[in-house]
Parts: structure tokens; sequence; C-alpha cells
């Protein structure tokens, strides 16, 4: 059990500001925080759901950016609001409310197609490739550029994990392409935040086999797949994986929206975003800066962190 909150210290103010980054090929201008008044110590590259934007998971990101973390959130096209503006035949209003879209039948149906379509799975990773390729305008149009080299992690929910689990080294096959890999070595940590399994996605057995880095896996006893798998099939990504700095928390009675880290109206709860926050900026700490403590806070969780109870399991 873990009592004491990591950190123990509240977080220093942060600065938040959108970039139009010619090159970053991102639908909306690129939302980047970071600390005011100090040198960040790491980089977050934070990938959005389906239908969710760079607007969106600001708690969380607002939580690594005030430790110390320059967080960059990119907007792909499978945003609700580019897909609204590019289908119009969906009778969405791309300037209206968009947030009950899957409501509607034929709308969700598309987005689940547009899930399951691998030219938007390519497109995520080509954006994420811009993105990190402009890092040092990006640098020069926030915190500055650093003294030297900073590490990065590669983090998302959802089919922001699928793009995550991609770039830290998993394999897919891709139809009419076969087997691709599209590790980047830039990254020296992935956070995967209700991840995917085998048989969805090019995802299949061994496609972990390649992420020898270290990686943490979350999701909650209630969170299943787009197909109707059980959060077990969450777990595969940290299953199936070689061991080395690998974690895993599984949060009991959480689903999909994991205490509502994507927006705070989504299953709001409390002390599961709390456990959310600590957990993944301890692995931050831990991983991107080499930080002892942050390392045996993580080993000494065993069934809670704060009043969330969970499985927590390390390899």
């Amino acid at each position: 059990m873990n009592q004491t909150a990591y950190p123990s210290r509240p977080g220093d103010s942060f600065v938040e500001r959108s970039l139009d980054m010619a090159g970053c090929g991102s639908i909306l201008p690129l939302v980047c925080r970071w600390l005011e008044r100090a040198a960040p110590k790491g980089f977050v590259i934070f990938c959005h759901g389906l239908s969710a934007s760079g607007r969106d998971y600001a708690g969380l990101s607002s939580h690594w950016a005030s430790h110390g973390y320059l967080v960059i959130h990119p907007t792909f096209p499978d945003w609700i609001g580019a897909v609204a503006q590019s289908e119009p035949h969906l009778g969405l209003d791309p300037a209206g409310n968009l947030t009950g879209w899957a409501d509607d039948p034929t709308v969700r149906s598309r987005m689940y197609e547009i899930l399951h379509t691998p030219s938007y799975w390519l497109e995520r990773i080509r954006i994420v490739r811009q993105v990190m390729d402009a890092l040092d305008q990006i640098f020069d149009a926030t915190c500055g550029q650093p003294v030297t080299p900073l590490p990065g992690a590669i983090a998302g929910h959802s089919f922001g994990a699928y793009t995550s689990q991609l770039f830290a080294g998993a394999e897919i096959d891709v139809p009419g392409e076969g087997p691709c890999t599209f590790k980047d070595e830039r990254f020296s940590a992935a956070i995967l935040l209700s991840a995917q399994g085998r048989d969805q996605q090019g995802l299949r057995e061994g496609s972990w086999d390649g992420i020898g880095g270290p990686m943490l896996n979350v999701t909650g006893t209630r969170d299943g797949g787009a197909k109707g798998q059980d959060w077990h099939w969450k777990v595969e990504p940290y299953e199936f994986a070689p061991e080395g700095d690998k974690y895993l928390a599984v949060l009991t009675d959480g689903d999909h929206y994991l205490g509502g880290i994507a927006r705070p109206d989504q299953s709001p709860v409390p002390e599961q975003r709390d456990a959310v926050d600590q957990i993944t900026l301890a692995f931050l700490d831990a991983q991107l800066v080499q930080d002892a403590s942050a390392r045996a806070w993580l080993g000494a969780i065993d069934g809670r962190v704060g009043s969330c109870p969970l499985l927590f399991k390390r390899k």
C-alpha cells in the first residue's frame, strides 16, 4: 500500500500555449504546457484517443507540466471536428458541440470504421514523426533550447495508446504491406493508457517482442475493448512484452476513461484520476530522469494508491 502521495510537494506554475508549427501536420495547433520559471527535465508527446483532440487531457498534462515536463499535444485526423468537416454527409456541425457524437448510430459506426482503417493508424505515425522532427522549433517557441538533450516519452490514451505502443516497438501487420515496425529511439519510455491487445489493428502474437524499453500499461477492471473484450485484453501489452522496467496498473472499477483523464465530465472518479496522475508522474521521473525516489515509490505500491484500490505489477 502506498500511503504517501507522489510527489509530496505541490507542482509549480506552468505555461500553456497553442503553436502553429509549419510542417508538423497536426489538424489543430499543437497544445504545449511547460514550467514557467525552470528548464524542463524531459518532454512528452501525448496522443489523444479516437474523437478527442490535443485540447483534451488538460488535467493530466498540466500535472506533468507543473512537475517539470514539456508536454506536447498534436491533434490527429480522427478528431470528431475534423471528421465532421471532411464528411458532411454525417450531418454534424463542425462548429457545434460534438461531445454527444456516440449517440448517433451512423456517426458511431463511422468512427468505429476509422479506428480500424490503416491509413488513420499511419497518419498518426506520420504526424508524431513530424512533431519530433520539429522539436527544435518547439523548444524555441516554448521553454527555450535545452543545454543538454532532453529525454522524451511517448504517451497516449485509447487510440493514442495504440500509437504509443507502435513507437515503443510493437510490430503490426499492415494490410498490403505485411509486418511493420515504427520504433523511434528518440523516445526513452512509453505510457499506454487503455491500450489494445491481440487481433485488433494489426496486433497479434509476438507484436510486443520488440518493446525492450520502459513501459507503463494502465487500465481498469471495467475498461473494455472496441470489439467487446474485457480488461484482461487491455493488459496484453504488459503481459507479452519482455521483462525490464515494465509496469502495469489496473484500477479497481476503473472504466475506459480512467477517472476522467480525457475530459472532466467523462466518468469522473477523483481517486482514480489522482492515482493515474501519481503513477504516471512517478514513472516519468523514474525512467526519464532516473529518480531513485520515484523508482522506490513505484516499488512500494501494493494494492492501493491513496484511496484508489488497484492491481499493480512490475517486471
